[in-house]
């Protein structure tokens, strides 16, 4: 079944006009004709039936859809800036194990910089990635993805549960799933880039009240840490749910 987000609000026995992009998909790329579809407007989905209508593609929109793709647990993913076809990937699989918010930051190992005359278009084709994976995945919500942050303003974002992925773990470091309570409504998960972070970031995350975790005996690359970290904590938090 296709989705797709609306700008418009929806109700049961109306109508919605699709954009013109969205009736491009819709008919000539997915060739959608009266086949039942999912439009979600602000969270709230609804099944509807697609067809061309007096020159123009519509959606006659049937009954609501009360079930919810989402993640019980409010899920942050901060990762530092790595090479763009990586960072992309991230972010769509993100979307796809339930990442609410993306915040992309700079450290000193960053072998890619922010490039401030480029932030604009950067983040509308993040925002894209973002948008197409979540409607692929029948998410009721697209990610929000914040502008590039420095490292230090890290320790300012709130969260019941503030989760550091460092490299040098020991046998006493706890795996997230150990630190993911029954009652933690939102995390925070922090990922360094391709170095690394330096012994100093890690202190200072540290010393701001984040907790070291474990993602397993083998040193994985960002992109894999990312998608790893947000795997378990959408698993243990609907296991929990269940």
């Amino acid at each position: 079944m296709h989705q797709f987000f609306t700008d418009t609000p929806l109700e049961e026995g109306g109508t919605y006009i699709f954009t013109k992009e969205q009736a491009h998909h819709a008919r000539d790329v997915a060739r959608l004709d009266h086949e039942t579809i999912r439009l979600v407007h602000e969270g709230r989905a609804f099944f509807a039936i697609p067809e061309q209508q007096d020159g123009q593609y519509i959606a006659k929109i049937l009954k609501e859809d009360t079930s919810v793709h989402e993640t019980p647990v409010h899920t942050i993913l901060a990762l530092a800036l790595i090479r763009r076809e990586k960072f992309e990937l991230v972010l769509q699989k993100a979307a796809e194990l339930g990442a609410d918010e993306i915040i992309p930051f700079i450290s000193e190992r960053c072998v890619v910089q922010k490039k401030k005359e480029k932030e604009d278009r950067q983040k509308e084709r993040w925002n894209t990635i973002l948008k197409e994976a979540s409607q692929q995945c029948k998410r009721n919500v697209i990610p929000a993805v914040s502008s590039i942050m420095d490292f230090k303003e890290l320790k300012n974002i709130n969260a019941d549960l503030k989760l550091l992925a460092y490299e040098k773990r020991d046998e006493r470091t706890p795996y997230v799933s150990e630190l993911l309570e029954e009652n933690i409504g939102s995390v925070i998960l922090v990922i360094g880039p391709e170095g690394g972070f330096t012994e100093k970031e890690a202190e200072e995350l540290i010393s701001s009240g984040f907790d070291e975790v474990s993602l397993g005996s083998r040193i994985l690359r960002a992109e894999t840490a990312a998608m790893y970290g947000l795997s378990v904590i959408a698993e243990t938090a609907e296991r929990r749910q269940s």
